[in-house]
């Protein structure tokens, strides 16, 4: 019985500390991929794009903040220049890591 409570102890104490903190939107893996755009959706601040791949179907979530960069041909642009370039059909490279609700954090857009 008491080999079973030492194993168990670890993890009693892991549920503890993680029922006291705060949620985190940790990434889990990070990716670069090149994706094209299906849909822009600024009023929720991410695009709907698909990995640029031949027979490829699955329509991914890009979430994008105010740490996002952004890049056209080597050249960094801001936020807003960004959102107006953005055009559906549109092929970009997303640097950044998955979220855990398998959403796309963008750390990096070149256009």
């Amino acid at each position: 019985m008491k080999k079973y409570l030492l194993l168990l102890m670890p993890v009693i104490f892991l549920t503890a500390i993680l029922a006291i903190a705060e949620p985190a939107q940790a990434q889990i893996v990070l990716v670069n991929l090149k994706v094209k755009i299906i849909k822009i959706e600024r009023e929720n601040n991410r695009l709907q794009v698909r990995v640029h791949e031949k027979g490829n179907k699955d329509v991914q979530y890009v979430n994008m903040d105010a740490n996002t960069k952004f890049s056209i041909d080597n050249k960094e642009i801001s936020y807003d220049q960004a959102w107006k370039t953005f055009k559906e059909g549109q092929i970009i490279r997303v640097k950044g890591g998955y979220q855990v609700n398998l959403h796309v954090k963008a750390k990096t857009i070149h256009m």
